[in-house]
């Protein structure tokens, strides 16, 4: 396995609970044994190219692998597979819990994911999967908290069984204006706690799916944005007065630390903290 694939050493330990994101960097010529897994497996080619085979039973089933190109496995399902091609590839692998798949499939269809399959599929396009990959790299990367992870799993979850199963599109989000306007006051309320859409999604009296779009389809902006950007504007009211440091409004605003604060005030205002406060009216 260690020769096979090895995980990427730069790769951070971001602590996620809601999925778990990992990159590989995979020999040319390989052949595995994977056990069956509790956790739906969606794997992105983001550089090489290869010939991969998997068997499930006695018959191997093939295609070509190269960037952009992704595989999905169900859970609970062992399989044979094995590659082979001119170069390394490097790939990520986003591993979702499988009781998050059903728990969707239940919220969204009123029906368990068996009855709909469960994706599985060697080698397919998605550019809506391979752009939330992308985006979940990122926020490991600059160390973004549980709720970006919790939000993305949901989301992925539904596009999987829509996209990839036999599931009918999600109904559209009726009226909701009153339960957005309870949780938008909630997220303003508590911004400084470590809030979660689970959280978020109970004062709505909605489930964490439906929330997600009917809170962006009246807000314009996901939660997490939302929750971002009070965060953000606390912080501008805490620079514009003296007294307190970074790390104190950091604390005081919900950012896990002042390099988080800093991250989320520039991409928000163009400008750091203390560049920000010192630009201020004194």
């Amino acid at each position: 396995m260690n020769e096979a694939r090895r995980r990427r050493d730069d790769w951070p330990e971001v602590g996620w609970t809601s999925l778990r994101l990992r990159q590989f960097d995979n020999a040319e010529q390989a052949e595995l044994r994977l056990p069956p897994s509790d956790d739906q497996s969606i794997v992105l080619v983001d550089s090489g190219a290869t010939t991969i085979e998997s068997r499930h039973g006695t018959s191997w089933h093939g295609a070509e692998y190269g960037p952009g190109l992704l595989g999905l496995t169900a859970p609970g399902q062992a399989t044979d597979i094995r590659w082979r091609g001119p170069e390394r590839t490097f790939t990520t692998h986003v591993e979702l819990p499988g009781a998050l798949i059903d728990r969707v499939c239940v919220e969204l269809w009123g029906r368990d994911a068996t009855r709909l399959g469960r994706p599985d599929v060697l080698a397919v396009e998605d550019p809506v999967l391979s752009s939330v990959i992308g985006a979940l790299c990122a926020a490991a990367r600059a160390g973004v908290d549980e709720f970006y992870a919790e939000s993305a799993a949901t989301f992925l979850a539904a596009h999987l069984l829509t996209a990839h199963a036999a599931a009918p599109p999600p109904r559209e989000p009726g009226r909701e204006d009153r339960r957005v306007r309870r949780a938008a006051r909630f997220i303003r309320d508590n911004h400084q706690l470590p809030l979660t859409l689970a959280e978020m999604a109970a004062v709505a009296e909605l489930s964490p799916f439906h929330f997600l779009r009917v809170f962006k389809a009246h807000t314009g902006q996901t939660p997490y944005r939302f929750l971002t950007k009070v965060r953000v504007e606390q912080a501008r009211r805490h620079l514009a007065r003296p007294g307190l440091s970074v790390t104190e409004i950091a604390h005081l605003c919900g950012f896990a630390s002042p390099s988080r604060l800093t991250a989320a005030f520039r991409s928000e205002t163009g400008l750091s903290p203390s560049e920000f406060r010192a630009a201020a009216p004194q």
